[in-house]
């Protein structure tokens, strides 16, 4: 603690430090005014951050912000910044200016995690973003309130614009990373060729990566009970993990940019499981009334022995007169085979299960975008069509208990879309929009058609934004309606042996999650505040239910009765004091949730359980630039104990990251790059789940995450390129979020 109060007192000096310096500079001198500024920035939509302005007289005294308010989006100037030096775009977008990262995973502030874009192409796999270097890209938009236009599932957007790159031939990437666990034997390797071939106006691109995650030693401690009148079942065990995944991922892809007005493209990419397997021991005490029933060792195997993707993406992208339209068509599939084994033995029974599921998906995906001027602003409109189809059977034998399934599901999801955006002089920018989505959802159950379903929906998701600026403050209020729907996992009718305590099954009656947000953000030079509230209907989570008298518990999927209030207030700090770059985040999430339970403990039978403790967050990423090309880093997560949906966290969490990196040979082509995560290990929550009449104590929640069972890990890159031209696919992809759902 002393360590972390230290560090904390350095960012406020540097802070103030940074804030005097910048206040006894003074600023550009430009003979513009600061109101023609504002007016450039609305009335030219399609430019980046550099905008040009007629120039008198300039004296430079301070550095300018890399970071402005424009169209709804935190725009950050990456090229000619210390945020190019950060390695891989994974690395820099958690130093970005409306980004932080959350128990090791990338979140937009307050929002979640992001969809990507690069140069209008969805990323459809993110280990995409570890492959991307940073000094390859120019400027990074982060839009937290996302309109019409994009999926009514989508909360945040992240787009990414690389530098434009010239010449011809051939150019290239290799790229070898390795991450070794200090305190077991987990390592994870990844190698990757990425090749691009210019010849005039026509790209072709490819690339390979292999990935090898061999994971070990993971150990959790699970503690579960429930509540009858008559007696109290109760489950005291430790779990001992580890696991082995080879993938290799392939993609090859076409553009041709016929003029200045016309570029058409498309991508395959390829995803296969080479190896794909999990084990885990499980000794467990069954106890009844605290009296021990008896010891339990089970042994379980999953082996995923045929899964692959595979993805076709064709866009067109153009403009013609004073239309610009956007084109995109998408075709997805993936299947799996899981073969499922547990051998469980006691002093009295031995039970053996042994199951096998198929999945299989595909998708079909479509949408055009148009935009034209009309009355002194800019309307879009568009559609957007998925159709679905997925298979999947489970058979299992050797538990009477247990369900198979044979189901199809078949889903059609047709969305129209317009937004119109006017910029009013002296008052700032208002953008409306509109997307209604009908859904027609079909659940075929061949072995129980009674649990057979249809449904349709209609729904209409509007959006509201308005932007404006008072000298440096640039500030937007905007709202609006949003949904989550299930994914097809959640909605399967099978049930699945966990344990001979634990049972699992899906819900094909689960209604889509609906949120109404309302959101705040402003920027004062280097200082961003966020405040949002959003009110959550229909809620889908995780819950469990006593399955019968013997202590088997039933985990579920469910829609909550009741709504959430949510509230999140963020600030965020990034100034530059000399070679020292700050990018401060600190802030607060609190939800206001309260449940009426069943818990025969108590003498009516009912109990409130409530869920509103708040979560004080602080991060800090603090990079050096020194000379000769060498970069020190210090990076910092910190998460306080806290409630979250129906999860207790009982613990702080505290990551503490050290970077050293090397650029070497001409135009930077070597990098090298040594980090360690988690210095002190103290990157872990414990999480309870009360459900009234069931509880579960679980520890060692976030280091079970990603296929990484440690954040305490050493991590060694080394990444080498050639030439310097770059792809200019720009699809942007269609179907997106049906894709997530598979």
């Amino acid at each position: 603690m002393r360590t972390f109060l230290f560090f904390l007192a350095m960012q406020l000096a540097a802070l103030a430090l940074g804030a005097q310096s910048l206040s006894t500079s003074s600023s550009l001198q430009i003979t513009q005014s600061q109101a023609s500024d504002s007016t450039v920035q609305f009335l030219h939509p399609a430019d980046t951050v550099d905008y040009n302005l007629n120039l008198g007289e300039l004296v430079v005294k301070a550095t300018m912000p890399k970071t402005k308010m424009k169209n709804g989006a935190l725009v950050t100037r990456i090229e000619g910044s210390v945020l190019e030096s950060a390695g891989t775009a994974e690395e820099m977008l958690a130093r970005v200016p409306g980004m932080m990262r959350r128990g090791g995973v990338l979140q937009v502030i307050g929002k979640g995690t992001p969809i990507y874009y690069i140069n209008g192409r969805r990323v459809q796999n993110e280990d995409e973003l570890s492959r991307l270097k940073s000094a390859d890209i120019r400027e990074v938009e982060v839009i937290s309130a996302p309109g019409a236009i994009y999926d009514a599932q989508v909360s945040a957007v992240v787009r990414i614009k690389t530098r434009p790159q010239q010449g011809e031939g051939l150019s290239g990437r290799v790229e070898a990373n390795n991450q070794k666990a200090l305190r077991n034997g987990n390592n994870q390797f990844a190698s990757s060729v990425d090749l691009n071939y210019r010849h005039q106006a026509i790209d072709l691109f490819g690339g390979v990566n292999f990935q090898n995650n061999h994971l070990d030693n993971y150990h959790y401690t699970l503690e579960q009970h429930t509540y009858t009148p008559e007696v109290t079942h109760s489950q005291r065990g430790v779990t001992d993990c580890n696991e082995q995944v080879t993938t290799l991922h392939m993609n090859l892809g076409v553009n041709w940019q016929i003029n200045d007005l016309h570029t058409v493209g498309m991508k395959i990419e390829r995803g296969q499981w080479l190896h794909n397997s999990y084990n885990s021991l499980m000794q467990d005490a069954i106890y009844r009334n605290q009296q021990l029933k008896e010891n339990l060792l089970s042994k379980s195997r999953f082996d995923k022995n045929q899964p692959n993707t595979l993805q076709v993406g064709a866009y067109y992208s153009g403009t013609m007169g004073r239309w610009t339209v956007d084109a995109n068509f998408d075709y997805y599939t993936t299947r799996e085979r899981t073969i499922n084994a547990v051998d469980e033995q006691s002093e009295q029974t031995q039970t053996v299960m042994n199951a096998l599921s198929r999945n299989r998906s595909h998708l079909y995906a479509g949408k055009l975008l148009f935009g034209h001027p009309l009355w002194r602003g800019t309307i879009k409109v568009g559609g957007e069509l998925t159709a679905v189809r997925r298979s999947n059977s489970y058979v299992a034998d050797g538990v009477s208990s247990l369900r198979q399934s044979d189901a199809d599901v078949k889903e059609l999801n047709g969305a129209l879309f317009a937004e119109y955006s006017r910029f009013f002089p002296k008052a700032g920018m208002l953008t409306v929009g509109l997307r209604y989505e009908h859904v027609d959802f079909d659940f075929d159950d061949r072995v129980n058609p009674a649990h057979s379903l249809h449904r349709q929906s209609d729904e209409f998701f509007p959006s509201l934004s308005f932007a404006t600026r008072i000298g440096l403050l640039q500030m937007q209020l905007s709202g609006g309606i949003k949904t989550r729907r299930p994914t097809y996992y959640d909605l399967r009718s099978e049930i699945a042996y966990g344990s001979r305590y634990t049972l699992q099954t899906g819900n094909p009656t689960l209604k889509n999650e609906t949120s109404s947000h309302l959101d705040l953000q402003a920027r004062w030079r280097w200082v961003a505040l966020q405040v949002g509230y959003s009110h959550i209907k229909k809620a889908i989570y995780d819950w469990t239910s006593p399955y019968d008298d013997q202590g088997v518990v039933l985990i579920h999927m469910v829609n909550f009765d009741r709504p959430i209030d949510r509230l999140g207030a963020f600030v965020n700090l990034s100034p530059t004091v000399g070679c020292w770059t700050i990018s401060n985040t600190m802030g607060v999430e609190k939800q206001w949730l309260t449940f009426q339970l069943s818990d025969p403990r108590t003498p009516n039978g009912q109990r409130e359980v409530r869920l509103d403790k708040p979560m004080w967050i602080f991060n800090s990423n603090n990079a050096f630039s020194l000379k000769h090309r060498w970069q020190l880093e210090l990076n910092s997560e910190f998460y306080s104990k806290s409630h979250f949906r129906n999860v207790r966290l009982l613990d702080h969490f505290w990551n503490l990251t050290a970077v050293i990196q090397k650029k070497c040979l001409r135009n930077d082509a070597l990098t090298l790059r040594l980090s360690v995560s988690d210095i002190f290990n103290t990157g872990r929550h414990d999480a309870l789940i009360d459900l009234g009449n069931y509880t579960l104590l679980h520890t060692n929640v976030f280091s079970g995450q990603r296929t990484a069972y440690s954040f305490q890990r050493i991590n060694l890159s080394i990444r080498y390129s050639f030439n310097a031209t770059k792809s200019k696919y720009r699809g942007q992809g269609a179907g997106q979020e049906m894709m997530k759902r598979l």
